[in-house]
């Protein structure tokens, strides 16, 4: 192909192409109702019931990924749960698949959860126990249903989710997330799931003719499109209130290292849970070295590596059920309201790069201790040391956001972290990223709990993003995220700032390094600063802005550690 040929290529890239995905082959094992709600639709539900007599507790999953595909292998629950007397109940959501109604996500699920769990406990074969399980927005249909206060609902079992899951920026205050915006186009547009090999064209400007361009490939614009265009999205998802302030119920709360998608605002609710009286005694966290996909970090495809083609990783059933007996040991307890089986420790863990399983009384644990380390200069204006004492008086470095040179972001896939595992580099050598090292370890260092970085920064633009990255330097120059917070703040005068760099649970090896990366762009999972007042998806022109970051001195820039 010419040169020519080539740019235009560039500048014109082929239409997006969407392939329909139709519902899979109903199970023979289950039964298929069609459950009216109070609005008089019909959601499509199957029922698995054990071969045992009488009425039985019922574990319940509403899911938007088709009860009856291979997204979520409802299929490997269900076994898992009739042979321990369970019954379980599959639905897809409204509007989905087999489902009727409107094809919006996240605003109809508190009340739809309610009317299912009516349902399933007017049913012959119910005992009027009800759990639930799944991850991502399965869990999220979880934490909707709670809100209701259905006094059935006797507890949950959310993996990679949170409760505010569905507005742009998870957390207030921070940059705008564009995986929401991807969501609703790919499974929100219509009842089935919709295919594309092609990525969508995010050097498009302004962006959402991108998208738009897409819809009109669709043949249909997803009903959710315009709500996800808002930064904060007014989002009916909670009618009947929070689902913190329900009435408490047992939950297994279920959370991986490498989830940053889910994890953050996660660990905000476990915080507001053990912080209530009512609530800590019967939540339970677990935390292990994963991505959102469930790829653990110990069964990482050797096929996979970054740059090439990604296929998702799909877990056998055999690592399905290794994990998921730890929730049919959580059912038992509390489902089954058996005091025989052994109580669920308050929070069980493993670190990214050990083999250890281990159990504690509370997160982080008890006997970790925070170490401070400060930001100093080093051998050129971008690249710094991190170091136990403070050095050197007040001194600035800086580093310029070009929209026209964004970072990228390390994945090609956002939850795929793990099955990907990316080597960051490249991005650290970038010239308008600043990087801080300690020295190599002469013995390990384990990592567990928050990491928060302190500064005071400037911009010459309306606003700043700052991307911080705790990554891990290996011995052959390889780079591996460890955790990362972001948060966008106005600081057209020196501001300063205290931000969450995430939580940490890896052990850095001797002979590696504890390497903090500052950007500020991530870019396309997340929406960028302009240089001017104009919002990324409508803007055509950018400006480049410079940042400042104050280091040494008594004041000067830290990062806080906790460490076992």
């Amino acid at each position: 192909m010419s040169e020519q040929a080539n740019s235009e290529a560039a500048l014109h890239p082929a239409p997006i192409s969407f392939t329909h995905i139709s519902p899979g082959v109903p199970s023979n094992r289950s039964k298929q109702f069609m459950v009216r709600m109070r609005d008089g639709v019909r959601l499509a539900t199957d029922v698995y019931l054990p071969d045992t007599d009488g009425p039985v507790p019922v574990v319940l999953t509403r899911l938007p990924y088709d009860k009856n595909g291979q997204i979520i292998r409802v299929d490997v629950f269900a076994e898992a749960l009739l042979e321990r007397g369970y019954a379980l109940v599959a639905q897809d959501c409204r509007g989905k698949f087999r489902s009727e109604g409107e094809t919006v996500p996240w605003v109809n699920e508190a009340l739809d959860g309610y009317d299912t769990i009516e349902w399933i406990v007017n049913q012959s074969w119910s005992n009027g126990r009800v759990g639930m399980t799944g991850l991502s927005y399965v869990g999220y249909t979880q934490w909707a249903a709670l809100s209701t206060n259905h006094p059935a609902l006797r507890a949950i079992a959310p993996r990679a989710t949170n409760t505010n899951l569905g507005a742009a920026q998870l957390t207030p205050g921070e940059p705008e997330w564009t995986f929401y915006f991807q969501y609703v186009m790919d499974f929100y547009a219509v009842n089935d799931l919709l295919d594309h090999e092609q990525g969508y064209d995010w050097s498009h400007r302004p962006l959402i003719k991108a998208f738009e361009e897409a819809a009109e490939q669709m043949g249909v614009k997803p009903p959710a499109m315009d709500m996800h265009l808002s930064p904060q999205p007014p989002l009916r998802r909670y009618p009947e209130g929070h689902p913190l302030d329900a009435k408490p119920v047992p939950v297994l709360l279920s959370l991986g290292w490498f989830d940053p998608y889910c994890r953050a605002e996660a660990m905000q609710d476990y915080r507001a849970m053990v912080g209530n009286p009512a609530w800590k005694p019967i939540v339970h966290l677990r935390l292990g070295p994963h991505d959102h996909d469930d790829t653990r970090l110990d069964d990482r495809p050797a096929n996979l590596s970054h740059g090439g083609s990604i296929d998702v990783p799909q877990l056998t059933p055999e690592q399905i059920r290794t994990w998921f007996e730890g929730e049919l040991q959580f059912f038992d307890r509390y489902l089954k309201g058996n005091d025989d089986v052994e109580p669920l420790p308050a929070v069980e863990y493993q670190l990214a790069h050990s083999s250890e399983v281990r159990q504690t009384s509370s997160w982080p644990p008890p006997e970790a201790t925070r170490r401070v380390l400060h930001l100093a200069g080093g051998q050129d204006a971008t690249t710094g040391r991190l170091l136990p004492q403070q050095v050197g008086d007040v001194s600035p470095v800086s580093w310029t956001h070009d929209p026209d040179k964004l970072v990228p972001t390390a994945t090609q896939f956002w939850s795929l972290l793990v099955a990907e595992w990316p080597d960051f580099r490249e991005t650290v050598d970038r010239e308008d990223v600043l990087t801080f090292r300690c020295d190599p370890l002469i013995e390990p260092l384990e990592l567990a709990g928050p990491v928060t970085f302190h500064g005071r920064v400037t911009t010459t633009g309306p606003a700043m993003d700052l991307f911080a990255y705790l990554l891990d330097l290996e011995p052959d120059g390889s780079v591996r995220f460890i955790c990362r917070g972001q948060q966008r703040l106005t600081a057209s005068e020196p501001t300063d700032l205290t931000m969450s760099v995430g939580e940490a649970g890896y052990v850095l090896q001797p002979d590696h390094s504890l390497l903090l990366m500052l950007a500020s762009s991530d870019y396309p999972d997340f929406i960028p600063l302009t240089g001017t007042q104009e919002r990324w998806w409508f803007a055509t022109s950018m400006r480049a802005t410079n940042q400042t970051l104050e280091i040494g001195g008594p004041a000067g820039a830290r990062l806080e550690i906790t460490t076992l």
